[in-house]
């Protein structure tokens, strides 16, 4: 289906920029999900490092012992 409707039409131009408002909150909603990935990611990163760091330690101190 054809618009015909030229670009001053303020039907057009309203229907256009809701499109845009739409697709920027999809991309915003997508945005937060991502960085929630990330805090989730980094928390574990952080996490392992406390293991191994743990772990080293531990080496370390039956290393001192022996």
């Amino acid at each position: 289906m054809k618009d015909d409707r030229g670009e001053l039409d303020l039907t057009k131009q309203i229907e256009d920029l809701q499109l845009k408002v739409d697709t920027y909150q999809e991309l915003i909603g997508d945005t937060k999900k991502l960085k929630w990935e990330v805090k989730k990611l980094e928390s574990e990163i952080i996490k392992k490092d406390n293991l191994i760091q743990g772990m080293k330690q531990i080496i370390t101190d039956l290393s001192e012992n022996k």
